[in-house]
């Protein structure tokens, strides 16, 4: 680790705090912590960083710069709460003071920055989607940050700012895939079918066993089953679309949304005289969805056949009486 990450901090924070402390004997023992806490986080010895740091502050609890090192160490520790905790009163102090202010801006970045991420990963939003916002005015290009920012606005329903914040993620760091499903799926919505097939086309080449991957192929397969019954249709489309409900039909088996795939499936099965495979997907349909509003529909179909293919010997629902 570089020296030069912490030199400020500890001309302004530690050793300036130092003149400050009254007791003698706390203030030495206050001063062996501190200087103990800074040498552990040069080293990457987080644990006695975090014990000495901790130290330090009981002494010297006016001594601001430890809480800069503390925070970094419970940030290597992933305690994020702690973490947060710390570098926000780091942040907090050396704003309070002009001549700390004017001597640690890039320190402060950095801990505004890092209490914004370890907010986020302790799951607590409110306290960091203000942070979050300041550290991307300050670094408009960071990666990490716009993309922790873009859940938050989406969260709040902020949609064209996510769009935003997922977008300088794109630009800058493509191989984070979660932005391109974030992407996609605000293109879906707004009816921008195209951008949005492009960015969930790259999420699922990137992240095929994602944790987006069942919408990712929900979406994916309704563009191009709505491209298969364009006017200008690509010839393509329905084999793709089929290939998405497939993948989704891998994912969740017996959802709402399995059944709906079902019906398309056998649909396009149907088109192309598939009748056992058009039958199957029918009868799944039926199994998973049987008060869905087409339920009655399908069920005729199997009982009295669906061009061009023709009625059941038996039970349409029994596997034997397929033709």
């Amino acid at each position: 680790m570089r020296r030069s990450r912490w030199r400020g901090v500890a001309r302004w924070g530690i050793v300036a705090g130092l003149a400050a402390s009254a007791p003698a004997l706390a203030a030495q023992e206050g001063a062996t912590a501190a200087r103990e806490c800074e040498a552990a986080t040069q080293a990457a010895d987080w644990d006695t960083a975090v014990t000495r740091c901790e130290a330090a502050i009981q002494a010297l609890p006016d001594t601001y710069g430890i809480h800069y090192f503390l925070g970094y160490a419970y940030q290597q520790r992933q305690e994020w709460n702690e973490a947060a905790d710390a570098f926000e009163s780091f942040v907090s102090a050396a704003e309070a003071e002009p001549e700390g202010q004017a001597h640690l801006a890039e320190q402060i970045r950095t801990a505004v920055r890092g209490a914004a991420l370890a907010w986020f990963r302790a799951g607590n939003h409110a306290r960091g989607l203000p942070l979050l916002r300041r550290a991307a005015a300050a670094d408009p290009t960071d990666a990490e940050v716009a993309f922790f920012l873009g859940v938050g606005l989406l969260e709040e329903g902020d949609r064209q700012g996510a769009e935003a914040a997922f977008s300088v993620v794109s630009s800058e760091a493509p191989q984070i895939s979660q932005a391109h499903f974030f992407l996609g799926q605000l293109r879906y919505e707004a009816g921008d079918y195209d951008a949005a097939r492009g960015h969930l086309d790259r999420y699922l080449q990137a992240a095929s066993d994602g944790p987006f991957r069942a919408d990712a192929h929900w979406m994916a397969g309704s563009i191009a089953l709505r491209s298969s019954e364009s006017e200008t249709a690509d010839p393509g489309a329905a084999d793709e679309a089929r290939s998405h409900f497939a993948a989704l039909l891998e994912v969740e088996p017996d959802s709402p949304r399995a059944a709906v795939a079902h019906y398309f499936l056998g649909t396009i099965a149907a088109d192309r005289e598939e009748c056992d495979q058009a039958r199957r997907h029918y009868e799944n349909f039926l199994r998973i969805a049987p008060n869905h509003e087409r339920a009655a529909e399908v069920q005729r179909y199997l009982e009295e056949g669906f061009a061009p293919c023709a009625a059941p010997a038996g039970n349409s629902l029994n596997p034997q009486g397929l033709c």
